[in-house]
């Protein structure tokens, strides 16, 4: 059984079509990924998948249950941190948890033990008797995701669940997920971060104004741009004159960026001087240069034309 099934999902908002009409499936286990900017269609994707919203056109299946006809069924399976918080503002940090818990049948001593190793997971064990609205809004967001590993639903989505993390708990949400899909359940994550979309999924949906534009493994993404190397160079000059001939030269894969030139080659060993001298040649005057391989917002700038963050 597939963990999800969409067929032709849309969503409309009036006149703004947020979703537009993607179809994708999801194997049981592991972490899938939507990747795009702001206003890509991830989170409402996810709201339509978690029975928040219905679709305006198309079906989809969470294990089997169809989102519109079987609701309940889908909701008693999953887990979900959703953008916005959801916490009860006026109960303390252990309440909000211990009443999750309860929620999905954990028994006292599950949720006491469960609690206990999450707070002192997420550095959170001196706030526990701490009311939500008295926190500060990077605590309470920690709160949301701890909440979402309270216990173990087949299917966890989690939609930007490290946004507004300091690095320390965004690195230890990236754990558990990662343990939490060794264990067999499925990780359906929405972000907006690269590192994070490479470093956790098994496979990527990458999106963009409302559709899926590329879905794949981030390896067989990453190598359909042609692998090779990047070399990034800060320089001062007339740009929109330089990337035409740079882009002419046989060793030069693409170019691209306005402030700084990105380009991408086969062997940056090979090709470094070459690059140098010619935009030397042409006047410009290069202030530092970098090179690493392709990640995927090379393959969202190949595929749509711009950064993920524009």
């Amino acid at each position: 059984m597939l963990a999800i099934e969409c067929i032709s999902l849309t969503k409309k908002f009036g006149e703004l079509t947020a979703v537009d009409c993607i179809s994708f499936e999801v194997e049981r286990g592991g972490v899938f990924g939507f990747l795009g900017p702001n206003g890509a269609g991830k989170t409402t994707t996810i709201r339509m998948l978690t029975t928040v919203i219905p679709p305006t056109e198309g079906e989809a299946k969470v294990l089997g249950f169809d989102i519109v006809k079987q609701p309940g069924r889908v909701r008693e399976r999953i887990g979900v941190v959703l953008q916005k918080l959801a916490l009860d503002w006026f109960s303390s940090v252990y309440d909000n948890l211990d009443t999750y818990g309860k929620v999905y049948g954990l028994s006292k001593r599950e949720r006491k033990d469960r609690i206990d190793q999450l707070l002192g997971e997420f550095g959170l064990e001196d706030k526990r008797k701490e009311a939500i609205e008295h926190l500060s809004g990077g605590l309470q967001k920690r709160v949301q995701v701890v909440r979402a590993f309270m216990h173990h639903p087949e299917v966890l989505f989690l939609d930007e669940p490290t946004l507004g993390l300091d690095p320390q708990s965004r690195r230890k949400t990236w754990d558990f997920i990662q343990d939490s899909s060794g264990k067999g359940q499925t990780v359906i994550l929405s972000t907006n971060y690269m590192d994070e979309a490479e470093y956790l999924c098994d496979r990527v949906a990458i999106t963009d104004q409302g559709r899926i534009v590329a879905l794949d493994t981030v390896e067989v993404l990453k190598s359909g741009i042609g692998g090779g190397d990047i070399i990034e160079m800060d320089v001062e000059g007339d740009l929109s004159s330089l990337k035409p001939g740079i882009s002419e030269l046989s060793y030069v894969k693409g170019v691209s960026g306005d402030a700084n030139l990105s380009i991408q080659v086969e062997s940056a060993d090979r090709s470094l001087i070459e690059i140098s001298q010619y935009i030397i040649g042409k006047g410009g005057k290069i202030r530092t240069v970098s090179v690493r391989k392709p990640t995927l917002e090379d393959v969202f700038i190949k595929l749509t034309g711009r950064m993920i963050r524009e």
